[in-house]
């Protein structure tokens, strides 16, 4: 029973559906692991790598890995549910995440028969509904650790199922011991690799669990055990209904329009949904797994996925109202706290520190209506104080829950800085004291990073703490008018803000947030010159972060920052060339973009760039830099022989500037004097310029190349000296 879809893509499926055939298989051939191969992963134990676990020909796939199969099977989540990819610039998600059961579990049984397959050509799995029997060709390509499926053809429906009346829709029912193995003390966890391929994919239950830990927020965490705490699984978010970010998603898609919030720790859950090994924080999002966060995690997919059947007191919707805090009168919090419907709640209280008084300080609870808690911290302040608290609330049988950490910093100026957003309690990395709240502030900012480039960024000054990101400037109509048309150099006024925590980032939340337009124009601001092995302590990587920062002589050290997967745009530099002092070069920019995400397609390991400036941020455990465009990373030059002296080597350097429009330079050496060729080839190997031909000295030599009437695209230029060649690529953008 296919979704409505548009009359294109029924012509898709008509004429795609009759492709030439591939290797027929269940999902069970392509998920069982060979044994040698999971003795391997036991026998490893702390030593297991991500190189053991990550793409294909590591431990945890077998030899259909890479290759072009067809499989017949059942859909299992709905598609309009998937909520994992960011938006096309035509505003839809760029792919598609949807769960499938082989067909055979009919006769074989549930277990090896789940796959996730991820559509990012739309090709039509959008307009799939659960109970859909489709057939589906595609390459076996998993996303490092994540074992999945990618369609090369539309999927062809040859039946329906009932998921109301049908076995093969019913979840295996598994204890979290069985996903993820007991390691040790503290709640340590390493994946059951005996079960990997039986439950990766799989639609899975769990009963009778108890929730551990979570945070709050528009992309929550929580973790549940089935034995109290020795083993656990954490929740992952591709499912829309168990986040709250997507409020720009397409109408048609089954996006929140509020924050998820997890069950209270204590709770006695029921959860099912798919296991996926995501591998790192996104699988372990705790820091349980040992090594390398190597844990499965599970991905509910309905709101009625995760039950809670019993529960100790919550406290949710905690909020510090009345605006900035002040010395000079009494501070508000309010939460929301309510017993489990059989127990009556005995009292609430909320227990602060501050940074000039370490003591634990109490304050009961006021009850109000609905619910709603009045806390009010009437002294002990003192203007600059960090603020930690939490709220304790106590139930009839004794159960009790305490809400975790948060802060706020009194001011009795207000937010008049950038520092007073970004400065922690302890200046180690940390949440903004204000993290999660819209406040009234008068900041002042200088604009260090273009709108044009996706992500905006401000600084008020040199010293630390003193910048801050804005990202994803999109040109949405949510957005305030004329945030995009931001420049550096332009000085504007933030009024007010919502402020962020994305994933260890702080952020002003663009959506949300009103400012005036200062100045236009002026001068960009110099950036802060620093050193690579500096950002090594994270207190001063965390103080710099959202600055605009510039590493001068430094030696690109890799030009895949993520091998041996990867490349995703990213390569490391280094002060001193050792991978010590590495810090990353991300192309989160919108004018800045690699062919294939490979920046070695530019960069060579052991270049030396002149310079590489742009704005710190952190991102997926990594604090790296974001430079504007390809004018922030200057490749050191040498047109001349240094001292007399002679390349001792026929060498071919990258072009500078690159990308390129309309002219670029290219340096080569010549070790001895000999007939060198130097040609450019579009990249259907057609000859476009002919630069050298001819007798060259021994020395360094530098051409130009004008490509002002060559279309935008990579060019390949080769040197050639009749007994060496040697061949890089270029990009022109005009």
């Amino acid at each position: 029973m296919l979704r409505n879809v548009t009359a294109l893509f029924a012509l898709v499926f008509v004429f795609v559906g009759s492709a030439s055939a591939q290797d027929v298989v269940t999902i069970k051939q392509i998920n069982e692991i060979p044994q040698a191969q999971i003795d391997q992963l036991n026998n490893l134990g702390d030593s297991v790598s991500s190189a053991d676990y990550e793409d294909c020909g590591s431990l945890i796939y077998n030899s259909l890995c890479g290759s072009v199969v067809k499989v017949t099977a059942v859909v299992m989540s709905d598609p309009l549910n998937s909520g994992l990819s960011g938006l096309n610039s035509e505003g839809r998600p760029s792919r598609i995440h949807v769960f499938v059961r082989d067909v055979a579990a009919d006769t074989e049984g549930p277990e090896y028969m789940g796959l996730q397959i991820v559509d990012g050509g739309n090709l039509g799995f959008a307009g799939l509904v659960v109970g859909d029997v489709v057939e589906i060709t595609g390459t076996v390509a998993p996303y490092n650790s994540t074992m999945q499926m990618s369609p090369t053809e539309a999927p062809v429906v040859v039946d329906s199922r009932d998921p109301a009346t049908d076995a093969i829709f019913d979840p295996i029912v598994v204890s979290t011991a069985d996903l993820n193995a007991d390691a040790g003390a503290d709640g340590a966890i390493r994946l059951n690799w005996d079960n990997l391929g039986k439950y990766r994919g799989n639609y899975v239950r769990f009963e009778g669990a108890s929730a551990v830990t979570r945070t709050l927020g528009s992309r929550t965490d929580w973790n549940w055990s089935s034995d109290g705490g020795t083993t656990s699984v954490s929740m992952y978010d591709t499912s829309l209904r168990y986040r709250g970010d997507r409020t720009d998603y397409p109408s048609d898609y089954n996006a929140r329009t509020d924050d998820y919030t997890p069950p209270t720790p204590g709770a006695t859950v029921n959860v099912q949904g798919f296991a996926t090994f995501n591998g790192g924080p996104s699988s372990d999002p705790f820091n349980l797994g040992v090594p390398n966060g190597a844990a499965l995690a599970v991905n509910p997919w309905n709101d009625a996925d995760v039950q809670v059947t019993s529960s100790p007191p919550t406290v949710n919707d905690i909020t510090l109202t009345g605006g900035i805090p002040s010395s000079q009168s009494p501070v508000t919090i309010t939460a929301v706290v309510e017993a489990d419907p059989a127990r009556t709640l005995s009292g609430a209280s909320l227990v602060f520190t501050t940074s000039s008084n370490a003591t634990d300080t109490t304050v009961d609870g006021t009850a109000g209506a609905d619910n709603v808690y009045s806390f009010e911290i009437s002294a002990g302040l003192t203007d600059g104080d960090f603020v930690t608290y939490h709220i304790a609330a106590t139930d009839d049988t004794g159960a009790t829950t305490e809400s975790a950490d948060q802060g706020f910093r009194v001011l009795d100026g207000g937010i008049t800085q950038i520092s007073h957003i970004q400065e922690t309690a302890t200046g180690q990395p940390g949440d903004s004291p204000f993290a999660g709240q819209t406040l009234e502030m008068n900041i002042t900012a200088t604009v260090t990073m273009s709108a044009e480039a996706g992500i905006l960024a401000l600084q008020d000054g040199s010293g630390p703490w003193s910048g801050i990101s804005i990202e994803s400037i999109s040109g949405r109509s949510s957005e305030p008018a004329g945030l995009t048309d931001l420049r550096p150099g332009d000085v504007i006024n933030v009024t007010m803000a919502e402020i962020e925590e994305g994933f260890g980032l702080t952020k002003l939340n663009e959506d949300n947030m009103a400012f005036t337009v200062v100045s236009t124009g002026g001068a960009p601001l110099d950036p802060i010159i620093v050193t690579t092995d500096v950002l090594q302590d994270a207190a001063i990587a965390e103080a710099h972060e959202g600055m605009y920062l510039r590493f001068e002589d430094v030696t690109v050290t890799a030009t895949n920052a993520d091998d041996p997967s990867g490349p995703y745009g990213e390569f490391n530099i280094s002060s001193d060339g050792t991978d010590a002092n590495n810090l990353r070069v991300d192309d989160a920019s919108s004018l800045l973009s690699y062919s294939g995400n490979d920046p070695g397609t530019v960069y060579s390991a052991g270049q030396t760039l002149e310079f590489v400036q742009g704005v710190l941020w952190y991102s997926f455990g990594n604090y790296k830099l974001q430079p504007q465009s390809f004018d922030d990373i200057v490749a050191a030059t040498n047109t001349d022989v240094e001292d007399g002296s002679l390349p001792g080597s026929f060498a071919l350097h990258q072009n500078y500037p690159n990308p390129f429009n309309p002219t670029t330079s290219i340096r080569f050496d010549v070790a001895n004097t000999a007939n060198v060729t130097l040609v450019v080839y579009d990249m259907l190997g057609r000859e476009v310029a002919t630069l050298v031909n001819g007798q060259m000295a021994a020395g360094t030599h530098s051409v130009t190349f004008d490509a002002s009437q060559l279309t935008s695209g990579v060019y390949m230029y080769q040197l050639s000296n009749g007994v060496d060649t040697k061949t890089r690529t270029m990009l022109l953008m005009k």
